[in-house]
């Protein structure tokens, strides 16, 4: 059955006359995920809502994200929903009478429909469908009754598969916490848990050790923007996860030279912080040190330490802090760029050479531990997600067989 045979898409637009101060629940593109659903933000006004913010819902329409459709972004409305305006990236599909809402969310979500939509998608990094083909994709069909007994059925075997995932997130929550925690001690009063100390001047960071500095980041760091003028290296560098990783290109000079001029050059034992955008991803921010040569985009601020400095001690130093404490004031502009000029200024608490490498020492060991907990947790949940989307797609396309009379 095609979709647009089931259930009738943007029904209900919110017009350009409505008063500036008409205030509603806005979900965005970030709002709604494969896995959690749609999560709401806070209420915002239609005068400072952005543009796209128009697409009205009600309870029993679904929600299928038209551009990075390779994200499973489908949810449906399944509580009372007043004054709630989707982004114009959704398809908003109210459901006619052939078809059960429920049913009709986990249909979308099968196998057969996400290949089609992702197939009919146009672009590469920013793939994208139109409505109208949108719903012109197959979905799994099946008479009401027995729509119902199969909504009923994932409901109930989703929501179980859903409290475990909750619970090992919440485990794994409480282990980010601990290694966040371990961190913040380690860099800002030592090991020694008898150490004298004294006020840093900062209320912030609060007491450090007697015997530690307190000092500006241009003392130990300079600024590197060697540029890669010469293409002299073929490595280019990105964050995946936390982590700095190789690009997936393979290079060819001829091909790439353009792209990767400007790219900084990047050494052994440098230190790169993102500084763009800070607003918009604060939480988050991207600090590393480098293992190997290679090069990076010039979005990044490059600290490259001078001698007499444990970069990895400086590495947790950096992660430990909470930047939108202190990025957010020192960025400039709109979207909060931060550089060099502004980092330099800031003032780090720095104990001896010897002691930056026992404490580096120290959470190279006890964060490996914590990694190696989280890393077969997130396994779990992974394993646990594919084992829902499974079900799902084997259930809506009679794959698996349910007992249809239970649910009657």
């Amino acid at each position: 059955m095609r979709l647009k045979d089931v259930a009738f898409v943007n029904l209900r637009t919110l017009d350009e006359s409505t008063k500036g101060d008409y205030k509603f629940r806005y979900i965005d593109i970030s709002s709604v995920s494969a896995d959690n659903g749609i999560i709401l933000g806070d209420e915002i006004t239609f005068q400072e809502a952005p543009s796209r913010a128009r697409r009205i819902v009600k309870k029993d329409d679904v929600l299928v994200s038209t551009v990075r459709t390779y994200l499973r972004a489908i949810a449906n409305i399944d509580w009372d929903a007043k004054d709630i305006i989707a982004s114009t990236g959704f398809a908003v599909y109210t459901p006619n009478n052939k078809i059960i809402p429920r049913f009709l969310a986990y249909s979308i979500k099968s196998t057969k429909a996400i290949n089609q939509i992702c197939s009919n998608s146009k672009g590469v990094s920013y793939p994208a469908i139109q409505a109208q083909v949108l719903s012109s994709i197959e979905i799994p069909y099946w008479d009401l009754k027995r729509q119902e007994a199969i909504a009923a059925y994932l409901d109930k075997e989703c929501e179980k598969i859903g409290r475990k995932i909750e619970l090992l997130e919440r485990k794994a929550d409480a282990y980010s916490r601990l290694r966040r925690s371990l961190i913040n001690r380690a860099v800002t009063r030592g090991l020694d848990p008898n150490v004298s100390l004294k006020p840093s001047g900062n209320n912030w960071i609060g007491d450090i050790p007697q015997h530690w500095g307190y000092e500006r980041v241009e003392k130990y760091f300079h600024n590197n923007t060697s540029y890669n003028k010469d293409f002299q290296y073929k490595h280019a560098f990105k964050f995946f996860k936390g982590t700095i990783i190789h690009k997936d290109e393979t290079f060819e000079e001829d091909e790439y030279q353009d792209t990767y001029e400007k790219y900084t050059i990047v050494e052994p034992n440098d230190i790169i912080i993102n500084g763009l955008n800070l607003n918009y991803d604060l939480k988050s921010m991207r600090v590393g040190k480098v293992t190997e040569n290679g090069i990076i985009t010039s979005a990044y601020i490059v600290l490259r330490p001078y001698n007499n400095v444990c970069s990895d001690f400086f590495n947790y130093l950096f992660k430990a802090f909470d930047y939108r404490k202190f990025f957010h004031g020192m960025g400039k502009g709109i979207r909060l760029t931060l550089s060099f000029n502004e980092l330099r200024y800031f003032e780090i608490p720095v104990p001896p050479i010897e002691e930056q490498k026992e404490i580096a020492a120290y959470l190279d060991e006890k964060c490996a531990k914590i990694d190696a907990i989280l890393e077969k947790i997130n396994t779990e949940v992974e394993r646990l997600k594919e084992m829902k989307r499974s079900l799902i797609n084997e259930v809506v396309t009679g794959q698996r067989a349910i007992d249809t009379e239970s649910h009657s």
